[in-house]
């Protein structure tokens, strides 16, 4: 309709041309419209029929079934023990029988991750997405392993609509946090931080990332306030305070203040 109206006023002459052939064909009778839905019927019936043929196809036997069930048992004990090598290997048999079978699909997307595979976790969670689509899981690990190969950008856009799905996981704000800081977008990083601290507060992580972000972006007074913060609340043998000194002192020296000699006390 749009390149009609666009090209209205160059080409009327086609136009009522086309008019008239209309006309004709309505003039015609009812035997073109029938003739389109006797196409129409059976191009579906066609689909249909090839939607069957492929159901039939994923039909196991009961032995199948059993086969299957057996191997992803397997694997998933040996996922949950930690041997990789040996889950991988019984999530491949279990593929081998049913292609489309999700649980077994995201654990070895899981595994590609974990081995540092992004490439083939990529083509697994991409995968997963034509079976079960619009699945935020599948979503926020097709991010991961774009993450991981320096895809920035289609990651940014993969977390937003993993986050847009199911907007309750503090981890995934997080996630996203770490890609706009890449893409060295820092206000929209602060953004995503704070909306993972409104949904877990008591996560230290996160205010420290904040504060780093804030350091990155030059806004000095509010990240060294939060590392302040987390120096006076975590305790002594809390690997964070490690972390959050370092981070005081390239605050500093990042202002042109010179760490004194001894430390105020009230931030011990």
């Amino acid at each position: 309709m749009i390149y009609f109206l666009l090209g209205f006023g160059s080409a009327i002459g086609l136009a009522l041309i086309y008019w008239k052939k209309h006309l004709e064909l309505q003039q015609k009778g009812s035997w073109a419209k029938e003739m389109l839905q006797r196409l129409h019927v059976k191009r579906v019936t066609e689909k249909q029929e090839e939607k069957e043929q492929q159901v039939e196809m994923l039909l196991l036997t009961p032995d199948q079934q059993k086969t299957l069930k057996d191997n992803f048992m397997s694997a998933e004990a040996y996922f949950e023990n930690g041997d990789l090598d040996e889950a991988e290997r019984f999530y491949i048999q279990v593929l081998s029988l049913d292609d489309e079978h999700v649980e077994t699909n995201m654990r070895l997307g899981l595994i590609y991750l974990k081995k540092q595979l992004a490439k083939k976790a990529e083509a697994i969670f991409r995968k997963v997405l034509t079976i079960s689509q619009q699945d935020p899981l599948a979503l926020s690990n097709l991010g991961m392993a774009l993450y991981m190969q320096r895809n920035f950008e289609e990651a940014k856009n993969v977390y937003k609509e993993a986050i847009a799905l199911d907007p309750h996981r503090a981890a995934r704000h997080i996630s996203l946090a770490h890609v706009y800081r890449e893409l060295e977008d820092y206000p929209s990083a602060v953004n995503a931080i704070q909306n993972a601290f409104h949904l877990d507060p008591q996560h230290n992580d996160y205010r420290l990332l904040l504060a780093e972000t804030y350091c990155d972006m030059g806004d000095l007074v509010p990240a060294r306030t939060i590392v302040q913060n987390i120096l006076k609340h975590e305790g002594a043998k809390s690997p964070l305070r490690k972390t959050a000194r370092v981070l005081l002192k390239r605050i500093d020296n990042k202002s042109g203040v010179e760490e004194t000699e001894s430390e105020n006390t009230s931030l011990i």
